[in-house]
């Protein structure tokens, strides 16, 4: 987390897996991670009822597009937000980025998946059950999917 001492901003970086993404894919990412999984207690199993709901994904999502606009994050009951832009505009964007996140969560969990096969085989499982992790990504992969096609077809 870095914090500019001028502005206050606060500004996340991993810089374990750092490079360029889509931003879509970040904070599908950030969601995924509410899950866990990943620590030698949880040894692979994640508890996907703690991914945010969401009403707190859309929260999230409107927080990045005001802060990215440079506006406040804090909601407004007026028809312009504080840079000039109507909600209806705001709105607009939130949902676009709302349904690019939801198909990244889809990507980001065949991602890290493939990257806990990798590790499998490079690493073992001895410390670390990768392949419950793979396992477990995949399946909600699935599930997510099964879910997509599901309300494709309505």
């Amino acid at each position: 987390i870095m914090k500019c001492p001028t502005t206050g901003r606060i500004q996340l970086i991993d810089f374990e897996y750092g490079g360029v993404n889509y931003k879509s894919f970040d904070i599908a990412n950030h969601f995924n991670e509410f899950a866990g999984g990943t620590t030698e207690e949880e040894n692979g199993v994640p508890d996907y009822s703690l991914f945010p709901t969401e009403e707190r994904q859309e929260a999230f999502v409107r927080a990045y597009v005001q802060a990215s606009k440079g506006g406040s994050s804090s909601s407004s009951s007026s028809a312009t937000s504080s840079d000039g832009n109507s909600k209806d505009d705001e709105d607009k964007q939130v949902q676009l980025l709302m349904r690019e996140v939801h198909a990244f969560v889809l990507a980001n969990h065949l991602y890290w998946g493939l990257w806990a096969i990798n590790q499998a085989a490079m690493e073992g499982c001895d410390d670390f059950d990768y392949l419950t992790y793979a396992a477990s990504r995949f399946g909600e992969y699935q599930k997510g999917k099964a879910k997509i096609e599901a309300e494709l077809q309505q």
